[in-house]
């Protein structure tokens, strides 16, 4: 009846509507990560998903429904505002919300009903599946509309809240999903017109300060879903850490994604290990430094919450003839592939309680805008100078050398470039799985062996330099296997419960 109701209903759309199932968990679903905790995430990657056993669920329209509600109430409702303008900014808050859900769900599962409306009755809830195309088009046609000036704010007025540069950013996100590269540079060039985002930089390591929660206000963040110690709390960090920390290891990086990562002159590490600086038994010396800032590595020097010391070991079964509880033999809360992720955790001391944080889980960031235009400029092959110039800003941020523009020379060589960047730059923020997707390469890199890093030994001694320490067994005997994954989907099957419950429904891109 009142704009503060109004405004209480708006916040209540908010509620959930991204967490860490959709950013850092993602990545399960993908060639860098691995769960060994909660099958859920596990089957989309290997290739055991179906009807019946569906793995983690993003078909629920619980979101779409309150913002559909409240659309409702404010359009045929007389609602007094101080200011009109603010009503029809929430309605664009509102708007984005519901076009986030359904960006989610239909780069999920395909053809899925579009409800726009309140729904009266149960009845009338069991709607077809409207075609991809059709739901597509319906995202982009709210999007352009809630980014007109004026739409939304600019800066928020209060943080959290969604901007038109966040609008955009989902349209960024959109467009390159379906290959709409003109929309994506347009797009970008809007957000970069706004004059509020760009590349955070201060610090000694920009990228790994970005991260923690002293600075997740900074200028690179477009938008975060906001989180407060107690009230709102984040409770991911403890599913990061390993036993030693009081964590589960529930997931950690997969060997693939270690490889990734460049040595820190440019060079990929199979052409550094051709020129005899790279060493696979020494494998963490000399990496990128977003490796550092995002991977845990045995030999690393560690510092849990309380601010106790220990050198990182994940490969020596007893340390000092005691057993040690980090090892993968020892407890499924270990990490199974021997490394864990430290960004977001860097310094774990940050946090006073691992299970109850205020880290925020970002949502869109400026880095993904760069690179995302890059991207369409590649894939245009009209501008590889100017996508060559992008990557560099990403690179030299990170502390990498900028692009070597006599080997990435062309279309292929710069695709190539810029979808490794792509990996390490965005590692653990929920981008990887849509990226194989829809570059077509899930069937590739999604089956077959996964590995965890290979045995080792770490040499405890403090003096040696932390990247040094660990040994890495080489050879066979060595490796070790996590599972054997078998790509057979791009999407993911809709619950059977869901199906069973609308027998107008049919999913007919999933196959078994």
């Amino acid at each position: 009846k009142t704009e503060a109701d109004v405004e209480m209903l708006a916040v209540g759309c908010y509620d959930d509507y991204a967490n860490q199932d959709y950013t850092i968990y993602n990545d399960v679903f993908s060639d860098n990560g691995y769960c060994a905790i909660n099958t859920n995430w596990a089957v989309f990657a290997n290739g055991t998903a179906t009807h019946a056993v569906p793995g983690i669920n993003w078909y629920n329209y619980t979101l779409i429904t309150r913002c559909n509600n409240f659309l409702h109430q404010v359009t045929t409702k007389e609602i007094h505002f101080n200011d009109p303008k603010r009503l029809e900014v929430l309605k664009n808050e509102v708007r984005f919300l519901r076009a986030w859900r359904y960006y989610m769900m239909v780069t999920a599962y395909g053809d899925i009903p579009l409800v726009t409306e309140v729904v009266p009755s149960l009845e009338d809830a069991k709607l077809p599946a409207t075609p991809e195309t059709d739901v597509v088009e319906f995202i982009l046609d709210e999007l352009n509309d809630i980014t007109k000036d004026g739409a939304l704010d600019v800066s928020p007025k209060q943080k959290g809240r969604i901007t038109r540069g966040a609008a955009l950013a989902l349209k960024v996100r959109l467009c390159l999903f379906y290959k709409k590269y003109d929309e994506v540079i347009d797009a970008a060039n809007e957000i970069n017109s706004l004059g509020v985002y760009n590349l955070y930089q201060e610090g000694e390591v920009p990228y790994s300060e970005l991260f923690k929660e002293a600075n997740e206000d900074n200028c690179e963040i477009i938008l975060a879903v906001k989180k407060v110690m107690n009230d709102y709390k984040n409770q991911t960090i403890i599913e990061f850490c390993n036993v030693i920390d009081g964590g589960w290891s529930a997931f950690v990086p997969i060997q693939s994604l270690i490889d990734a990562y460049e040595m820190k002159d440019g060079l990929t590490i199979e052409e550094a290990q051709a020129k005899g600086e790279y060493n696979p038994e020494h494998p963490y010396k000399d990496r990128d430094p977003r490796f550092y800032a995002t991977i845990l590595y045995s030999g690393a020097d560690w510092m849990d919450n309380k601010g106790r010391k220990r050198i990182y070991n994940t490969l020596d079964r007893n340390i000092n003839g005691e057993p040690n509880k980090d090892h993968r033999l020892d407890s499924r809360n270990a990490s199974q592939t021997s490394y864990s992720i430290c960004k977001y955790m860097k310094p774990l001391t940050q946090y006073s309680d691992i299970n109850n944080t205020g880290l925020d889980m970002i949502v869109f960031r400026y880095a993904e805008i760069l690179l995302s235009k890059a991207e369409a400029m590649i894939e245009k092959n009209t501008d590889l100078s100017g996508a060559t110039d992008l990557i560099d800003l990403i690179r030299e941020r990170a502390g990498m050398p900028k692009v070597d523009r006599a080997k990435y020379n062309t279309q292929a060589k710069l695709r190539e470039l810029l979808r490794r960047e792509r990996r390490v730059e965005f590692a653990f923020e929920g981008l990887r799985r849509d990226d194989i997707i829809r570059w077509d390469i899930a069937k590739d890199v999604l089956n077959g062996p996964i590995y965890a890093s290979n045995q080792g030994t770490v040499d405890m001694d403090t003096s040696i330099p932390q990247e040094e320490r660990a040994t890495i067994f080489q050879g066979e005997k060595n490796q070790v296997v996590l599972e054997i994954r078998k790509f057979r989907n791009r999407y993911m099957p809709i619950p059977q419960a869901e199906l069973d419950k609308n027998p107008n429904l049919k999913q007919t891109n999933f196959k078994i």
